[in-house]
């Protein structure tokens, strides 16, 4: 195959491409006695085998590798694998956690937030990408970060890059692979995919990651006089907006997955299009987002947006319902907690479809200048002992 690294230079030395002189001794397999083209006749013969054959001859994949990919239908993505940087087995969790000066346990911890599956001590399925992860956690540690706070910064960091991934690997699979493809030619073009996209996706998302951290190393700083700063269980007035989809349970009882995932990924980049500049996006949960902001009339100006942003996406886009309460919150590791956060989301639970419903502190908050207000009434809550005065919110 063309376009590699040069061998001397291939980032998994286990499994680089042979040179031309050691590919002109190296003899071909019977591919057909091996079964790895059982099933398949004329064009998508023709297909496989050629994969094959350049696999063996080109990238010194050996002949077990290529029964173990094909068996698992993952030969079309092995070059891409190549490129990529895969490399064979060599530790075992224990063996990382020994290298790295860490405990078997928080290396599994690691992997596991993560969100990889939790690995057994002896099994061994680690390179040196995860000896180098595990020893970055070892230096948090010694630069005094309690290991409970580095689980759940990785775990939020997880969950965005496996988010990051798959958006990335959608838009392989219906912008790059062209239709009809043969195996062959599909693994062509997510080999060069990967190649030239990987490296640009590797900077969106630390120029995303680096303009985010100081536009927020900035808010921080405007407040450096304030007491407290950096203790976390200082509390902040904020409004708290949930926004959820109507009937999205039942959606899921009767819906193929394939168009459960499209809504929930259409209703986060509705989430992302309705922030502005005071209001953030904390997080989206399968068939609900959640929004804050210091400013009350500009949460409640994204939670409007949530309706009128959904309703343009028409049939695609079951109805939203948003809650909006307000109140002292503490937030840690990217995440809110804190009063309002519980009364928002249940508050969501109480309204039409949509519809914005706010508490009183949330309407006395955006204030009345660009906003209407219809009392709904009282509402008791589970766990609350008094009645929340509810309000539905439209604008002005």
């Amino acid at each position: 195959m063309a376009d590699y690294p040069d061998p001397d230079d291939y980032p998994s030395p286990d499994l680089r491409p042979f040179t031309a002189a050691e590919a002109a001794v190296r003899e071909l397999p019977d591919f057909e006695a091996e079964g790895l083209l059982d099933g398949l006749e004329g064009h998508d013969r023709d297909a496989r085998l050629k994969l094959l054959t350049e696999l063996y001859m080109e990238d010194g994949v050996d002949l077990e590798t290529l029964k173990e990919e094909a068996a698992a239908n993952r030969l079309a993505l092995l070059p891409a694998d190549l490129v990529l940087g895969r490399s064979q087995d060599k530790y075992t969790a224990r063996e990382i956690a020994e290298l790295a000066g860490l405990t078997v346990n928080d290396f599994q911890n690691l992997m596991a937030a993560v969100g990889l599956p939790r690995p057994k001590p002896d099994e061994r399925r680690f390179d040196d990408a995860d000896l180098t992860a595990a020893r970055r956690l070892r230096r948090f540690q010694e630069a005094g970060i309690p290991t409970e706070n580095l689980m759940a910064v990785t775990r939020q960091v997880g969950s965005s890059a496996a988010r990051i991934a798959q958006s990335h690997r959608d838009l392989v699979a219906t912008d790059i692979i062209e239709p009809g493809s043969d195996e062959y030619e599909a693994a062509i073009q997510l080999r060069q995919a990967s190649l030239q996209l990987l490296p640009l996706a590797e900077q969106a998302v630390d120029y995303a990651l680096r303009s985010h951290f100081l536009d927020q190393l900035r808010n921080q700083a405007m407040a450096i006089g304030s007491p407290g700063l950096f203790d976390p269980s200082d509390s902040t007035e904020v409004s708290i907006c949930f926004a959820d989809l109507v009937g999205f349970t039942r959606l899921g009882e009767r819906a193929e997955l394939e168009k459960i995932g499209t809504v929930a990924k259409l209703l986060e980049s509705v989430a992302i299009e309705v922030t502005n500049p005071e209001v953030r996006l904390v997080k989206t949960i399968g068939d609900a987002a959640m929004l804050v902001s210091e400013d009350g009339a500009a949460l409640f100006d994204a939670a409007l947006r949530f309706i009128e942003v959904g309703n343009e996406a028409g049939e695609d886009l079951p109805a939203l319902r948003v809650g909006v309460a307000r109140g002292e919150a503490i937030k840690q590791v990217g995440d809110w907690f804190g009063p309002p956060v519980n009364l928002a989301s249940r508050i969501t639970e109480a309204a039409r479809p949509d519809s914005v419903l706010a508490d009183k502190a949330a309407v006395d908050a955006a204030g009345e200048e660009d906003f209407r207000y219809s009392w709904v009434g009282q509402h008791r809550f589970k766990g609350l002992d008094r009645p929340v005065k509810l309000y539905r919110v439209r604008r002005k």
